[in-house]
């Protein structure tokens, strides 16, 4: 991995553990969950942080679920759950409409709602179908679809601005 890399990797893994961290209530909740850092979750679609992102937010989650009343299930399973979503994104980087943009938040969207809310909290906490499916859904439909997105957009007008 190069430095540039490897670098911002450790931003976003620090950022999305102090804001998971910060947030605990919030981002541990089986009621009403949401990750505001799971924003960063999307920003694998951009070019020029994809990668970061990927092992960023994957790291991020690991270090914050260490601090999860869900133990070891939590750590593992939230870790791989946001590989996946980050990497979703980052496989439909090369489509570069606004309907790309959103399908790639919609699927990490889906992706999470599928661990954490069906195999995690369903499956393995034993919490009922509908209720673990909308806590996840209702807050990572805030953090990711919402702020993701709106991340994507602001990222992209930021660099572009800058001719970065």
């Amino acid at each position: 991995m190069e430095r540039k890399t490897f670098t911002l990797s450790i931003l976003i893994a620090a950022s999305y553990a102090a804001l998971t961290i910060l947030l605990g209530p919030l981002s541990f909740s089986a009621l009403f969950q949401i990750r505001l850092s799971d924003s960063l979750i999307p920003l694998s679609y951009n070019k020029r942080i994809g990668k970061a992102a990927i092992f960023g937010t994957t790291l991020g989650a690991f270090i914050s679920n260490m601090f999860s009343f869900y133990g070891f299930y939590d750590l593992l399973i939230g870790s791989v759950a946001n590989f996946f979503a980050s990497l979703i994104p980052y496989l439909l980087k090369s489509y570069k409409s606004i309907f790309a943009k959103f399908v790639a938040t919609t699927l990490s969207f889906l992706t999470i709602i599928f661990f954490i809310g069906f195999i995690l909290f369903n499956l393995i906490l034993g919490i009922p179908l509908e209720t673990s499916l909308l806590s996840i859904a209702l807050g990572s439909f805030i953090s990711i679809i919402l702020l993701g997105t709106t991340l994507i957009f602001a990222l992209e007008k930021i660099l572009n601005d800058r001719n970065l």
